[in-house]
């Protein structure tokens, strides 16, 4: 399977898959231009960008920067775009904020309890939009994550979520993934996909784990209809359901994974000295399915133990 070291250095370690769905799962947001509106907390972010306009479609803004308040990890994108939000210039200025602190804890793994009360506002906010049936569309352009010294930087970020029924559903695409100073950095995909559903009453309490309190999360249930990743010839595909909360050891998931190519990556780990990386994708290798040039893997994380095609990994 695709293990890899979570993107920037100093973060936990996750599958792609996982991590995919709580970028995903994060991005309850929308946004547009107004004169006034209600920042984040001084203690959670300090927000600026240099321009915003209105159109027909949606709203636009350029330059928008989001940094932590001791300027330790930054998050910069050049272009954003909102289509169909319906909400007014005030409250969809305080989502365009919360939609891109959102993307940025959850690639960094970063908790600021400062956080936790303003953001569960604002996915209070979305969840009445979602409740009464309104689409988001939601595009990052040009946008760079830096945590100390480890970069990652997207072309492009797209995100769009469906309401109007007690589930939302949703989808999440990135194109033109790369990464500076991060571990194995050339063995993380370079382009992902996914689409996913979950019920919509339980976005407030998941966003302000997120980027506030993770430890006080109640469980959020996820479905994800299928996961894609690439990195040069190999590829990432799964799907599954995943039960996700603030204590690791309360978390649970199932799903089927397939990798083509793994032979690739093994390589590459090899080159890249990375032999304990190396050696636990040939173990995975041993216990996959194979069929043709895909391994397959069905999957399960339940109390700390991983169960791979009935083989269980304690990982305590």
């Amino acid at each position: 399977m695709f293990y890899l070291r979570h993107p920037l250095t100093e973060m936990k370690q996750y599958t792609f898959l996982s991590l995919s769905v709580l970028g995903a799962v994060s991005i309850y947001a929308t946004v547009a231009a107004a004169p006034a509106f209600a920042a984040p907390p001084s203690g959670c972010a300090v927000v600026s960008r240099a321009s915003g306009q209105e159109t027909a479609q949606g709203v636009t803004y350029q330059n928008l920067v989001l940094r932590t308040p001791d300027g330790g990890t930054t998050f910069k994108t050049g272009h954003v775009t909102l289509h169909g939000s319906g909400e007014t210039p005030e409250a969809t200025h305080d989502l365009a904020d919360a939609a891109s602190l959102l993307l940025m804890s959850a690639m960094t793994g970063h908790h600021n309890a400062a956080c936790t009360d303003w953001l569960n506002t604002q996915g209070k906010r979305v969840l009445a939009g979602l409740q009464a049936g309104k689409s988001y569309d939601l595009t990052w352009q040009n946008a760079t994550l830096t945590h100390g010294a480890a970069q990652v930087t997207v072309n492009t970020a797209r995100y769009q979520m469906q309401g109007g029924s007690a589930t939302a559903s949703a989808s999440l695409g990135m194109d033109g993934v790369s990464f500076r100073n991060v571990a194995n950095q050339d063995l993380l995909p370079t382009a992902a996909h996914a689409t996913f559903s979950l019920p919509a009453a339980e976005v407030p309490a998941l966003m302000s784990a997120i980027g506030g309190r993770s430890a006080s999360a109640p469980a959020v249930h996820a479905t994800i209809s299928s996961f894609d990743a690439t990195q040069g010839d190999a590829s990432l595909h799964g799907n599954g359901v995943a039960t996700l909360t603030g204590n690791v050891n309360n978390t649970s998931a199932s799903g089927h994974l397939e990798i083509t190519n793994l032979e690739t990556l093994i390589d590459k780990a090899r080159t890249a000295k990375q032999m304990k990386l190396a050696a636990g994708m040939v173990v995975a290798r041993l216990v996959s399915h194979k069929h043709g040039e895909q391994n397959t893997w069905d999957t399960k994380w339940e109390s700390g133990v991983l169960t791979v095609n009935g083989f269980p990994i304690p990982l305590k």
